[in-house]
């Protein structure tokens, strides 16, 4: 994928989200262009990111936000979703500080075990984003 055919792939994730969050939160590596993104699109202008780590078998979130996001909305962004586990994670994480939560990506896979509020296709391979290169 080149940045041009990223670009209209966000403006088409954009045309489906029918929720105006109070703030954006982009999964790190992967979430945090797209989240950028959608978060101009949004005119939301308070942004967060979360590194979620494997360890094992299982992934942990290794950032912390400060900030009280009790009865906030966000929307919680990922680029594309393999296992959905990392998703999962950052979704509980933030659930557990009482924030209202929807999630975002471009692309899923049939494999991942949940699936966004928000996304533009599944797909059966993985896509490689411009800035992986």
């Amino acid at each position: 994928m080149n940045w041009k055919k990223f670009e209209r792939e966000i403006d088409l994730l954009y045309s489906k989200i029918d929720y105006r969050p109070d703030v954006v939160v982009g999964i790190g590596r992967g979430g945090v262009i797209p989240a950028l993104l959608l978060a101009h699109r949004l005119d939301v202008k308070e942004m967060y990111f979360l590194t979620v780590r494997k360890e094992g078998d299982k992934r942990v979130v290794r950032t912390e936000i400060t900030t009280p996001l009790e009865g906030r909305n966000i929307l919680l962004v990922e680029d594309m979703l393999e296992s959905g586990r990392s998703l999962i994670v950052a979704k509980e994480y933030l659930q557990g500080r009482g924030a209202n939560i929807r999630t975002a990506a471009l692309y899923s896979t049939a494999d991942a075990e949940i699936i966004p509020d928000f996304y533009i296709r599944k797909l059966d391979a993985v896509v490689h984003f411009p800035w992986e290169r």
